[in-house]
């Protein structure tokens, strides 16, 4: 194993060993100041009545993961759009690639059905499309909650593997945001870093 399958390992290990009930009161506070730094920092506060509201990426949480639940309640009670992440794959692809899907209060409950609950498996963005949920391009989100395994006080952030969001932060617009979220346990300190790995600027621990 290399230095980054040893510290996913090891830091997985300790996130899932805090109790549920410790989980789910600390994921209450990061969802507090994450919102409080979205409605802080999104442009939206300066747009016109005429404009879209803020769109903000989140995502479903997987196993011991941060749980925004009442983070994406918040956004959407302010009336802004929350989109989540899927692995699609089009006919002419043979490699799946991460999206994200455009989902609006009333249809939380379809989309968790749909998709929401199965993160690790494909679908097609046909499939979504006819299913009633936009996609949402990378240029056009204002704010991105970033999951992630293991992070530096410098920014660096240890992922799954699968580098999603390594692509995806560079195509973000300058004025966006991409924020990680995560446990205290997931503080490591230093994260090993290759060519591509793209640093946060903030991470929201709690």
């Amino acid at each position: 194993m290399n230095d980054k399958s040893l510290m996913r390992a090891a830091v997985l290990e300790r996130r899932d060993a805090i109790p549920e009930e410790e989980r789910a009161r600390r994921s209450e506070k990061i969802c507090r100041d994450l919102a409080c730094l979205a409605k802080a920092f999104c442009p939206c506060e300066a747009k016109g009545a005429a404009e879209s509201p803020p769109l903000v990426a989140a995502y479903a949480a997987m196993r011991s993961e941060v749980n925004l639940d009442a983070f994406v309640r918040d956004m959407q009670t302010r009336g802004w759009t929350v989109c989540f992440p899927c692995m699609v794959r089009d006919r002419s692809q043979q490699k799946p690639r991460m999206e994200f899907f455009r989902v609006p209060p009333e249809r939380m409950s379809h989309a968790r059905r749909a998709f929401l609950s199965h993160p690790l498996c494909c679908f097609s963005s046909d499939e979504l499309d006819s299913a009633g949920y936009a996609l949402a391009e990378p240029r056009d989100l204002d704010f991105v909650a970033v999951p992630l395994v293991a992070f530096d006080r410098m920014g660096g952030r240890l992922g799954y593997g699968g580098g999603n969001y390594d692509r995806l932060l560079p195509k973000l617009r300058p004025d966006a945001l991409a924020v990680g979220v995560a446990f205290v346990e997931q503080r490591v300190r230093s994260v090993p870093r290759d060519h591509h790995d793209v640093p946060l600027s903030r991470v929201i621990s709690a």
